[in-house]
């Protein structure tokens, strides 16, 4: 089994750089959970902000790979909240914290951006993941809907 080590994450700037992004995104939505290609790429990307999480990469046979990508997430600007979105972790690399250095780097940059809020769409399994960040499901926004397949909640973070 792999270990990683040496977490970085980098905002990305360049269309080149967003193919770290999508080689993770596809590799847990569309290999992982099955949700097709085409729902996976949308016309999004191009005015996002992106996040990329790297580690080194120690295989079993004693290489390392530097600089792997293994998580990201994705800024979709609105007129009045952040929404965070494609939020993925490989598999192998979860549990290793990775999953929330990201989303804190997410609401960091929100805040020193003069955002305020910050909404995201939670596949509803996962949403004690966002609880324990600080987001919630408000009360008469707590309705469970159906997106791309798949149950999801809608969440806030208010106040930034």
């Amino acid at each position: 089994m792999a270990k990683y080590n040496n977490i970085s994450i980098k905002h990305l700037k360049t269309v080149e750089e967003r193919k770290d992004a999508l080689k993770v995104r596809v590799a847990v939505f569309v290999d992982e959970q099955k949700y097709s290609l085409e729902s996976e790429l949308d016309s999004y990307d191009d005015v996002s902000q992106h996040w990329v999480a790297y580690c080194d990469k120690e295989n079993a046979d004693g290489t390392v790979e530097k600089h792997v990508p293994v998580g990201t997430v994705r800024l979709i600007p609105k007129p009045d909240a952040a929404k965070l979105g494609r939020f993925a972790v490989l598999s192998e690399a979860r549990g290793l914290y990775i999953g929330q250095e990201l989303v804190k780097t997410f609401i960091k940059y929100c805040k020193d951006n003069g955002y305020h809020t910050i909404v995201l769409h939670s596949q509803y399994p996962r949403r004690g993941f966002y609880l324990k960040m600080g987001f919630v499901i408000e009360e008469g926004d707590d309705s469970i809907f159906d997106e791309d397949g798949t149950p999801h909640v809608r969440m806030w973070m208010r106040n930034l």
